[in-house]
């Protein structure tokens, strides 16, 4: 399981830290051969960023630093977890679905877009689900970002959920679910903790339907698996499948027995900070999140 609990280092971590160290060895000794040319030095970098890589494209290798999968299994529960939003009508469609069940969701949402609709934020909160954020806007090039980049944009999220609700989160989803040795330590200096998921419906692609979510998502899951959905696209411009797809999806729940909960509660970790000090934004930090 993919947990900050009972582990600090992951194995794929643990071989990153000591293939850099190879490299550097290897350096020094080609460069005392006198043989440290442009050639080996285009060699040593196309083997680091060959690893480096791996770790950018399979998260699930922890090589940056904890990501949590799943919850623990044994408890009948499991996570579903919306991307994307809030959007005025299909997230109050996804909160609709959810109100009058027992089942809790988690909202990845987009700073941009909450400072758009903060009333969808509050109903969120009042309904009594998890908020957590995806970034300040949808970046792509998220795993490419420099620290300090990276950091200003979930501390400038994160603030337009407090903004909207009082309180800071502290659960982040990146997008893509990427993540990099460059983008983790902005990602560490803004307290996140790093969410991925065990199973998805593929429900971004636009030409997804919601009976192919539904069944792909019934073939897979597991008790304590953390299910990756989105409440809106990325840029507004369709309903994803999962909207439609949630009632068949509770539906399927409740004849196994078992509960949607917040990841928080499945993974027995706060969702948001006691106190938002920590991130409260410099002024070096107020401008564009394009600039660093």
């Amino acid at each position: 399981m993919g947990s900050t609990r009972g582990r600090t280092r992951s194995p794929a971590r643990i071989v990153f830290a000591a293939w850099n160290v190879a490299l550097v060895v290897w350096a020094v000794v080609a460069a005392a051969r006198g043989e440290l040319g442009v050639l080996r030095l285009a060699e040593l970098a196309l083997a680091w960023f060959a690893v480096a890589t791996a770790g950018v494209l399979f998260p699930g290798l922890e090589m940056y630093g904890p990501i949590v999968q799943r919850g623990p299994a044994g408890r009948r529960s499991i996570a579903l977890t919306f991307d994307d939003g809030p959007h005025p009508v299909t997230t109050r469609r996804i909160l609709a679905a959810l109100a009058g069940t027992r089942h809790r969701a988690t909202f990845f949402v987009l700073g941009a877009k909450a400072r758009r609709h903060p009333d969808v934020l509050r109903e969120i909160q009042a309904a009594g689900h998890t908020i957590g954020v995806h970034g300040d806007e949808h970046d792509r090039l998220h795993s490419f970002r420099m620290p300090r980049r990276v950091y200003r944009d979930l501390v400038r999220a994160a603030r337009a959920v407090e903004d909207a609700t009082g309180v800071r989160p502290r659960l982040f989803r990146p997008p893509l679910g990427h993540t990099s040795v460059n983008a983790a330590p902005g990602v560490r200096r803004a307290g996140m903790l790093v969410i991925g998921w065990s199973t998805r419906g593929l429900d971004g692609l636009r030409t997804q339907t919601p009976g192919a979510v539904v069944a792909r998502i019934a073939g897979s899951l597991s008790d304590g698996d953390i299910v990756m959905l989105h409440d809106a696209a990325e840029r507004d411009d369709y309903e994803p499948a999962s909207v439609r797809a949630l009632p068949e999806l509770l539906r399927l729940l409740d004849e196994r027995g078992w509960t949607s909960v917040g990841v928080d509660a499945l993974i027995d970790a706060p969702a948001s900070s006691a106190s938002a000090a920590s991130v409260r934004m410099t002024p070096a930090a107020t401008g564009p999140a394009g600039r660093s």
